[in-house]
């Protein structure tokens, strides 16, 4: 077989293995749902536009069958609408933020910069005037505590916690 053949085939064995899935948010109607392009659908498609000599798309959905960092890009984030732009930057790991995206670069990028325990991602609100947290995380306790970790603890009662709260804040 030449080339061609091999990507057509493996194109269509990697087609064959498709099947719906329910939405994001819902999926009690079919109308919300979609079918996923598989990693190795987009591998096969590469393959397929390479031997076609489309060099740009076969490097686009190479791209596309890796994990994706998925940062909305939209300078106004509400949760009413979805972000129109996204951050396709590849990542190792499903899930995970790109460089450009982790929590610390949050000021960089006027977000949020409430980083809790169990994310890895920047919070997506605009942070309060004169603060770097948004309304919902600045009642979260910013303390270090004795062991290095930020005590995070939402309307802390610690003494020292808010005492080192009110010095920082003067």
């Amino acid at each position: 077989m030449n080339k061609m053949s091999d990507a057509v085939v493996a194109t269509l064995e990697a087609a064959a293995r498709l099947l719906p899935s329910p939405g994001y948010i819902n999926g009690d109607d079919y109308d919300q749902w979609y079918v996923e392009a598989t990693p190795s659908l987009l591998v096969a498609l590469a393959e397929l536009a390479r031997s076609q000599d489309a060099h740009e798309l076969a490097d686009r959905l190479d791209r596309l069958s890796h994990p994706l960092c998925m940062e909305p890009l939209d300078a106004v984030l509400t949760t009413n609408s979805m972000p129109k732009r996204w951050c396709f930057n590849p990542v190792k790991a499903a899930g995970t933020p790109c460089e450009l995206h982790k929590p610390e670069r949050a000021v960089d990028l006027g977000r949020c910069t409430w980083a809790g325990s169990d994310t890895e991602r920047i919070c997506r609100s605009t942070p309060n005037p004169g603060d770097d947290r948004c309304k919902e995380h600045a009642a979260f306790c910013r303390a270090i505590k004795t062991d290095g970790a930020v005590c995070n603890r939402h309307n802390c009662s610690v003494p020292k916690h808010r005492q080192a709260a009110v010095s920082a804040a003067h």
